[in-house]
């Protein structure tokens, strides 16, 4: 079976816009996406007094989908390094938010700096968590995931595997 072009990813999985947050939570629309896949936001809450950027795209548009078995849905999260350590609550929020509009996301991520600590503790403070490095054409990353509680909660052991 061949694998999905990118075309026929862009036909089959565009990046919905992400509905009104909550927890306080806003995005606005802001840039040009670069593709179908991509949308481009600045978060604020009533709670954090200065807008920072956040960008939802599609994995297959990011060199991620070299570092994991990726689904179509999938969605990336990219987090600007001046987002406050707040930014966990607009992650809260945010990943409920885009399983909703987009059921057959299997999975959200993200891919701080291998080095940038503060980052990596925001997203595991927003409900992320760890599960790899992976090595990327610009250096390398820590790959973080949230996933809807039906994937969360099922058991990868072998003894639970129907044989």
């Amino acid at each position: 079976m061949a694998p999905l072009s990118d075309t026929a990813l862009s036909d089959t999985a565009p990046m919905p816009p992400v509905p009104a947050l909550d927890g306080g939570w806003g995005l606005r629309p802001t840039g040009a996406p670069s593709g179908p896949a991509e949308h481009r936001y600045l978060a604020s809450s009533g709670d954090v007094p200065e807008e920072f950027p956040v960008r939802v795209q599609r994995v297959w548009q990011h060199p991620l989908r070299a570092a994991y078995p990726m689904g179509a849905h999938d969605v990336v999260v990219w987090l600007d390094r001046s987002a406050p350590d707040s930014a966990a609550g607009l992650l809260r929020a945010l990943t409920p938010a885009v399983f909703a509009v987009d059921p057959r996301c299997r999975r959200v991520v993200a891919a701080p700096d291998e080095g940038d600590l503060r980052t990596q503790r925001v997203l595991e403070d927003g409900g992320f968590r760890r599960i790899a490095e992976a090595d990327l054409p610009g250096g390398t990353v820590v790959l973080f995931v949230a996933e809807p509680p039906g994937i969360a909660g099922l058991s990868t052991a072998l003894d639970d595997m129907p044989h």
